[in-house]
């Protein structure tokens, strides 16, 4: 079989990079042909026709391009772990909204299958007249071992890009009292930027690529707070597969995609208000059998449903049905 994807970034992007690109090995393994270019500069459609299937990657492309992509594609498949067409921290205007609308609903109905990072995204794929199917988001559990007992202080960390920072700011209230109350308990912040942490005495774990899992391992406690808007509840964040690979504990938003990738008490405890994030943190500072249970479950959930080889296996078998292999 041959594999062709038109990519929504560099292998830098996140997106690109979990969706894809670290596929490639174990593709090539399995006798699979695979190539990839950025969608945004590709302009090559007739070498489409080489291909027995091809991906495109949460790209809102033109009727133009749509119809050179289709023409010259065997088989079509379009593939997002995201609501890209709500965007992202903004509101866009009645027409914005209308033409977005209007190029997904003929991507999608072109498209022989979607491939959807969870529920949330496949119900709003099918809303658009798609056959969709899920494929989670995935890590290597190679890569991400569990962590070994340490017998420092405890560490509440936060992991993710300098965009996903807003996030952290309905908590700093919370955390200055727990730290207030708990001042051996260390708190780090895993980022490419510092955060403004509103009087929070944080660690600062500048990011370096490649050094992710030895940094998420340090962490005792994770936190994954989100906010409620239609974005965001689209998200399935690779923060919560890091922590949960990684036997780290979850504090998490109750919200969306996430609280299907977890489940409350099993895996993760859930926090709305600034109270229930300041007692569900406290709780677990002060009762490590509830912490080692969630750190133990997070790896099982994990090890079943979001190891890089379960979900290979899931997404080579679906692609290998759409080529009609």
């Amino acid at each position: 079989m041959r594999l062709f994807a038109l990519t929504f970034g560099p292998a830098s992007t996140a997106s690109t990079y979990y969706r894809l690109l670290q596929y490639e090995p174990l593709l090539r393994q399995n006798g699979v042909e695979f190539s990839w270019a950025l969608a945004h500069d590709f302009r090559d459609f007739p070498s489409l026709a080489k291909f027995d299937l091809v991906i495109l990657q949460k790209k809102i492309v033109s009727p133009s391009i749509l119809r050179k992509i289709r023409r010259y594609s065997k088989r079509l498949i379009y593939d997002s772990d995201d609501r890209i067409w709500l965007g992202h921290h903004q509101q866009h205007s009645w027409l914005t909204r209308f033409r977005i609308s209007s190029r997904m609903r003929s991507i999608v109905r072109q498209s022989d299958l979607c491939l959807a990072a969870n529920q949330v995204i496949a119900s709003d794929l099918q809303a658009y007249g798609g056959k969709v199917r899920v494929v989670p988001m995935s890590l290597p559990s190679e890569q991400w071992p569990m962590r070994a007992a340490s017998p420092g202080p405890l560490t509440i960390g936060w992991t993710g890009s300098p965009g996903s920072l807003p996030y952290l700011d309905p908590l700093w209230p919370a955390l200055r009292r727990v730290q207030r109350k708990h001042p051996q308990v260390r708190i780090a912040i895993h980022c490419g930027k510092a955060p403004s942490s509103q009087g929070v005495e944080i660690i600062h774990l500048p990011y370096v690529m490649g050094q992710e899992s030895a940094v998420v391992q340090q962490f005792d406690i994770g936190l994954l707070p989100l906010s409620s808007d239609p974005f965001s509840l689209g998200k399935s964040p690779i923060k919560a597969l890091q922590y949960m690979a990684s036997g780290t504990a979850i504090v998490g938003s109750p919200v969306g995609a996430f609280s299907e990738m977890v489940e409350p008490r099993k895996s993760a405890l859930f926090a709305n208000t600034e109270l229930e994030w300041e007692n569900q943190i406290q709780k677990l500072i002060n009762d490590p059998s509830l912490r080692q249970h969630l750190q133990s479950e997070g790896r099982w959930r994990f090890d079943q449903s979001f190891s890089q080889q379960i979900v290979f296996h899931l997404w080579l078998r679906i692609l290998r049905e759409a080529a009609g292999r």
